[in-house]
């Protein structure tokens, strides 16, 4: 708009509204310009923060992947050593097992291996019917008892036949008694070997009887018999098997 002079106390001015439509347009596009310029601005700056929120996220996943992976790893090696100890365990239980066994086996061989060499070749026994050992054992009813007793025949090739025969000696209402065989039950038991032979019965004590000692006698069967007798303490026998 251009002024003119007054003429009259009247001022005459001059509109140009081209020029106005294209100032205001071109701040319009200034604008949407700008606008979009900071949009842009903005979509880059979110997509490069969004980018390395990606990427972090990406390297997390990576990271628990490799833990689980490692604490797998970890838990079947850990169950691997639990089998072994297992298996070391049972393995050591049962050697301990074995050689329990085997010395026990070994002291029995042992015994055995001394029985036989006192059978075969004893020292300072004389040749003949000998008594190897006596043991009694309590059972059942009070006053009932098992005896076993071993018999060899020391240097003799010819078999030996005859009878054994028990006689307790002790007391009752304070008087001494001797009681026989034919009264304690079993007292009295067969035998017939060569080398040795191990007889087993059971007596039974008359009822009041307090026992103090125990007569085992051997009669061989013949004419001549050579009769070995031996006495035990009682206690002595439950103790230690005399």
């Amino acid at each position: 708009m251009k002024s003119l002079g007054t003429q009259g106390g009247y001022r005459v001015r001059y509109h140009h509204p081209v020029r106005r439509a294209l100032i205001w347009g071109g701040l319009a596009v200034a604008l949407i310009l700008a606008g979009w310029g900071l949009f842009e601005a903005g979509q880059n700056l979110g997509g490069e923060r969004h980018s390395d929120a990606r990427g972090e996220i990406r390297e997390l996943q990576r990271r628990v992947a490799s833990l689980e992976r490692t604490n797998r790893e970890l838990v079947q090696r850990n169950a691997r050593l639990e089998r072994g100890q297992i298996i070391e365990k049972a393995a050591a239980e049962r050697l301990r097992e074995n050689l329990a066994d085997m010395q026990t086996r070994l002291q029995s061989m042992d015994e055995e291996l001394t029985f036989y060499r006192n059978i075969v070749s004893p020292e300072n026994l004389e040749s003949g019917l000998h008594i190897h050992s006596f043991v009694l054992e309590p059972v059942g009813a009070s006053g009932e008892y098992v005896f076993r007793a071993v018999l060899t025949q020391i240097r003799g090739t010819a078999n030996v036949e005859g009878t054994l025969e028990l006689a307790v000696r002790g007391q009752r209402g304070g008087a001494k008694v001797d009681v026989p065989a034919d009264a304690l039950g079993e007292g009295s038991r067969p035998f017939s070997f060569r080398y040795f032979q191990n007889i087993e019965g059971r007596v039974l004590l008359p009822e009041g009887v307090r026992p103090e000692q125990i007569k085992v006698t051997l009669t061989p069967a013949g004419n001549r018999p050579r009769v070995v007798e031996q006495e035990y303490g009682w206690h002595a026998s439950l103790r230690t098997g005399n």
